[in-house]
């Protein structure tokens, strides 16, 4: 991540010197009174009380400390932009053990896993930014070179001083406003192009929304990379690197072909395991079946599936129809066909997607709802909404009383149709 400096909504910006560590520890410890405490003036403590009250957050991020008693030093900002670790480890594994210059490395959540598998190099422009990251890297228990200089007015040599590979996480943020469009980008991308021209093999890490010109786009491939269920950020896989995971050749015809380049890839990571769905270009251009009405199975593609633009594509290769365009669900007369990890006897939440057996489908007013899961004796544990202007966790609260069997509902908008479907639970 990028950022232009180190402060809390306050104009205080901090070095990490020997004298803050101590009170940061103190600070963590509830030891407010310490000797090293009272050396800080009143901004700082804050600063510190804030840094401390943001450790679990930074834990689910960076993941735990590996230095007994260390913490992660973050800002509010910075921890929204770190590469949350499960994603970073899946990223750095694409480089080997080559080495490569970390971009824009903020507060290390990349760099940290970078330099985990080899020699790293992270650059930032901004000192008391690099001076986090450097207690980071030694809270992470691992080392890089660290250097600082301005991305957009330093030279492509210079900047990647003899890394042949290259990780970059352009600034997107300026102000309040979160930038989706490459033009906006720090720098900027005509010298994000001329760093990426001059490396073997890149990763760009880009906010899940960006657009790429199709110009630019036909010479990467894309992933969509989600983590517990959320869309953690798009990435377009540039040039050559060293190390191509099994599940993308597995996933891909070939990753050194046209067939890559201009394509895009969901990877949904579990337990740090990636998982697969890839299109070529062509693809993207494939339109599924359109049902009028569910058949036996409710399927939900993970979010990177939709976020890449593949859920026609992955309805197609998986035997399946779109059910209401905007809702984003797809139905099926098997749990999906293609896929070998699906066992089509039970209800089942595969990697790639969420799969559930029908068992009725009923009219979504609030009388019908009440009525029918009395009738069953049966409440929905999980409620599923697309395309529909409804609450889950309202609608849940007023039918938790219902009955006392769990079943899932899938509430969708089929045309002008709004439709209310009832599943067994998806296994997790």
């Amino acid at each position: 991540m990028s950022s232009s400096s180190v402060n809390h909504d306050s104009s205080v910006e901090l070095e990490v010197t020997p004298l803050l560590n101590d009170a940061m520890k103190d600070c963590m410890a509830g030891k407010l009174h310490s000797p090293a405490m009272q050396q800080l003036s009143s901004g700082t403590k804050a600063i510190l009380k804030d840094i401390a009250s943001l450790q679990a957050r930074a834990e689910a991020t960076l993941g735990k400390p590996m230095v007994e008693n260390e913490v992660w030093w973050i800002t509010r900002r910075a921890i929204q932009q770190a590469t949350t670790h499960d994603v970073a480890n899946f990223k750095a594994a694409w480089f080997g053990e080559e080495t490569v210059a970390d971009i824009c490395c903020g507060i290390g959540g990349d760099l940290i896993a970078l330099a985990r598998r080899g020699k790293a190099i992270g650059v930032d422009y901004d000192t008391s930014v690099l001076s986090f990251t450097r207690a980071n890297l030694h809270t992470a228990n691992v080392s890089a070179e660290l250097r600082c200089l301005d991305a957009q007015n330093t030279p492509a040599d210079t900047l990647l001083d003899g890394a042949d590979y290259l990780h970059i996480d352009p600034d997107r943020r300026s102000g309040s406003q979160r930038h989706v469009r490459p033009e906006e980008w720090m720098p900027t991308w005509d010298k994000t192009f001329t760093l990426l021209k001059q490396s073997k093999g890149a990763l760009v890490k880009m906010a899940p929304a960006t657009e790429l010109d199709d110009a630019v786009a036909s010479e990467c491939h894309r992933m969509w990379i989600s983590s517990s269920g959320s869309v953690r950020e798009q990435t377009a896989i540039w040039g050559q690197l060293p190390c191509i995971p099994l599940s993308f050749q597995s996933s891909v015809e070939d990753v050194r072909s046209d067939h890559w380049l201009g394509g895009r890839s969901a990877v949904v990571l579990k337990s740090g395991e990636p998982h697969v769905f890839s299109g070529s270009a062509d693809q993207l251009d494939v339109r599924a079946e359109v049902a009028s009405k569910p058949q036996q199975w409710m399927i939900d593609p993970d979010a990177a599936v939709r976020a890449a633009g593949l859920t026609d594509a992955f309805a197609v290769a998986h035997g399946a129809a779109v059910l209401g365009k905007p809702s984003g669900f797809l139905t099926s007369d098997s749990p999906l066909s293609a896929a070998s990890d699906v066992d089509a006897s039970t209800s089942q939440s595969n990697t790639l997607a969420i799969v559930a057996k029908i068992r009725d489908q009923i009219s979504c007013d609030d009388r019908a709802l009440r009525r029918y899961f009395r009738k069953q004796n049966s409440y929905p544990e999980i409620i599923k909404i697309r395309g529909v202007d409804m609450d889950p966790a309202k609608l849940q609260k007023k039918l938790r009383q219902c009955g006392d069997q769990p079943v899932a509902m899938w509430i969708g908008r089929n045309g002008k149709k709004t439709f209310a479907v009832i599943t067994d639970l998806p296994l997790n």
